[in-house]
């Protein structure tokens, strides 16, 4: 096996174990409902029994059959392409992307370092219909006939990139240009109305990935800024490491 792929699995492995405790820490909600979405149920505005469309639809129809939220096969496989992407293009992926400045943390799935941008990519994995919202209001989800909510993903992206924006500064790196994308990772999801938000499909965010915004040079050096970032990622504490704090404390 090569050394590449050895690291690959290596980095999956950490992203499924670490997202989710730096989630439960910073949310207070289920890790698996921050990064696999909430199962469909009945919400503020009740139920619908039957799915349509708002003419502002970015995907097509929603698939037929019993809809479903997104799991770690379909997360794992979003992992999988940008590492190919990263490594073709000479970029640096950086998993899990979480970074900390003093008392906030950006919680990011992975960050991509281009030769002129840094890219923070955002999962989501709500499935079914997806409806964006103006501002900073709640976005709806329509799944299986059920109504539910859930907090803007604009809003986290805009949050989170001020964070990663203040890191870049402070490690040296002012005036980097920074962009957050969400991912939507579930093959069942329909967004509507997402035109503008810098919110995707997995296979539309990989194609809006490889178009000239990121694939023009712009005098960044990836491995520099890779390995500056380093000393400000979070990564969760293995098993081991909190038993031991906790018998010594």
């Amino acid at each position: 096996m090569e050394q590449s792929t050895i690291i690959l699995y290596a980095m999956i492995v950490l992203v499924l174990i670490g997202i989710p405790v730096i989630l439960a820490k910073k949310s207070g909600k289920s890790p698996m409902e921050m990064l696999f979405g909430k199962r469909g149920s009945k919400g503020l505005f009740g139920t619908r029994n039957k799915e349509t469309g708002d003419g502002a639809s970015q995907a097509g129809k929603p698939q037929a059959g019993k809809q479903a939220n997104s799991n770690r096969n379909d997360f794992m496989d979003l992992i999988s392409r940008l590492a190919t992407y990263a490594r073709r293009n000479h970029f640096r992926l950086i998993i899990p992307g979480t970074l900390s400045r003093g008392g906030s943390i950006a919680v990011l799935t992975a960050l991509v370092i281009t030769k002129s941008r840094v890219v923070g990519i955002n999962c989501f994995g709500f499935g079914g219909r997806v409806i964006a919202a103006e501002g900073d209001r709640d976005w709806e989800q329509i799944m299986n006939g059920e109504e539910s909510s859930f907090p803007s993903p604009v809003k986290k992206n805009r949050d989170q990139e001020k964070i990663v924006r203040q890191v870049l500064e402070e490690v040296g790196f002012p005036g980097t240009e920074v962009e957050i994308i969400g991912v939507f990772t579930s093959p069942s999801v329909w967004l509507s109305g997402t035109a503008g938000t810098n919110c995707y499909k997995k296979d539309d965010a990989m194609k809006y990935l490889k178009t000239d915004r990121f694939m023009t040079e712009g005098g960044l050096d990836p491995r520099q800024l890779d390995e500056a970032l380093q000393p400000r990622i979070v990564r969760a504490k293995d098993k081991k490491e909190e038993n031991r704090e906790e018998g010594e404390t």
